[in-house]
């Protein structure tokens, strides 16, 4: 129950996330884009349902010691979203058989992940896993999670192969706001601070998670499109 968006650009690859945790009754805040320990320049995101993808980013966060029992297998054909890969198929293979004696498709239903990654001495790259451990590589972009359905509406008509990261940055803050402030969907939303999260993987540096002035701008940006939105579905009420 998430949004997080990954989206291939001409400066290089982001990952936008949203950050709220609905858990029953109960509302928290959290990480949902993850640097995996000791993978440099190697960060997964996870969509799905809260148990499935509590169980995947404690398998991420411990990837090396499950690489190191024989658990998952890097290969050179594979390499990082390999390993990913095993995770998948791993936790699908465990509780698969589960959800699907409860009447859930598991396939379709319970999980997906981002696996981004930035070899150093080449272009970063982004990968969708899903719920059994098959990848497909994303080219231009891809949301998981509940937000899809909304976040393709404005996405597709924005996006192009020139789009700057800043810009789809900027646009995909603004509409997991949107569904935040709207409540089209309470499982997806900023943190109490109106943060979502913002990887960036330029095609000629390192990989970084936004803060500072930098994330400042970004959700100003799309605070700012997102009351010229609100204004223009008033006026349209109003005209009606």
């Amino acid at each position: 129950m998430t949004c997080i968006v990954g989206v291939v650009c001409k400066d290089g690859i982001v990952i936008v996330g949203d950050k709220k945790v609905k858990a029953g009754e109960m509302t928290y805040y959290e990480d949902k884009i993850i640097s995996v320990e000791k993978y440099e320049n190697l960060v997964v995101a996870a969509a799905g349902f809260l148990d499935i993808r509590e169980k995947f980013v404690q398998d991420i966060r411990n990837l090396h010691l499950l690489e190191k029992k024989g658990l998952v297998k890097k290969d050179p054909s594979r390499g990082f979203v390999g390993l990913t890969e095993d995770v998948a198929h791993r936790i699908y293979e465990i509780y698969g058989p589960r959800y699907k004696a409860e009447g859930f498709d598991y396939e379709s239903e319970v999980f997906e992940a981002f696996v981004c990654h930035k070899p150093k001495l080449a272009q970063p790259f982004l990968y969708c896993v899903d719920a059994v451990g098959t990848s497909s590589r994303v080219n231009d972009y891809k949301v998981i999670g509940t937000g899809a359905q909304y976040a393709y509406v404005f996405i597709k008509p924005s996006y192009s192969n020139k789009s700057a990261m800043n810009d789809m940055a900027v646009i995909v803050t603004f509409i997991i706001r949107l569904i935040d402030e709207c409540k089209i969907d309470d499982s997806i939303g900023a943190d109490e601070e109106g943060k979502v999260q913002i990887w960036k993987f330029p095609n000629s540096a390192d990989p970084y998670e936004v803060d500072g002035s930098e994330l400042k701008k970004l959700l100003d940006d799309a605070e700012n499109r997102l009351r010229k939105f609100s204004n223009f579905l008033i006026l349209g009420k109003m005209r009606s």
